[in-house]
């Protein structure tokens, strides 16, 4: 990478973070990312530097796309750190679905749905404290059920760097 002017490194670092932050980078970015560093590779290649000006893009581009997959900002695990109050310590799978509104919280995910078989309505599952992370509800409901949790999310919120959004709220089928 001796070879590498440092401008091209920095472009190269820009155009990896663009990818890793920006909503859907990694789908709307590929292909400016490959005309630019084609670009970049015919213009050093004339130049004798051709092979290690694309080296250096593909290296800093899968470094930063790695570390942004490691990350630990993802929505998600934020999501999961917050806490809520339950309006009790035992609830049936029912209860937790009909009674429990959880629509106009003010973290997100913006719903919680609890959807379980008619013949496990009735199955209550116990909680520690009314004062939970939505991680601890989730393992506490998971441990006591056969029920299984799921954020969903919409691709055009998400991004390497900070995964989905959540917008469609935690489900626990």
């Amino acid at each position: 990478m001796s070879n590498v002017s440092a401008f091209h490194i920095l472009i190269a670092i820009a155009l990896a973070i663009t990818i890793v932050i920006v909503p859907m980078g990694e789908t709307i970015m590929i292909l400016p990312w490959i005309i630019f560093v084609s670009f970049v590779y015919r213009k050093e290649s004339r130049r004798g530097r051709g092979i290690s000006t694309l080296m250096s893009y593909v290296t800093i581009t899968i470094v930063v796309v790695v570390l942004a997959v490691l990350a630990p900002v993802k929505t998600t695990e934020r999501v999961l750190d917050r806490r809520m109050i339950l309006p009790r310590t035992a609830m049936t799978l029912e209860e937790l679905d009909r009674d429990t509104n959880f629509v106009d919280a003010h973290w997100l995910p913006r719903s919680i749905h609890v959807s379980s078989k008619p013949e496990d309505a009735d199955q209550v599952i116990r909680f520690r404290d009314t004062d939970v992370t939505l991680r601890e509800f989730i393992a506490t409901i998971e441990k006591q059920s056969n029920l299984r949790h799921r954020f969903l999310n919409c691709g055009n919120g998400s991004s390497i760097l900070f995964g989905g959004d959540c917008c469609f709220g935690l489900w626990l089928r």
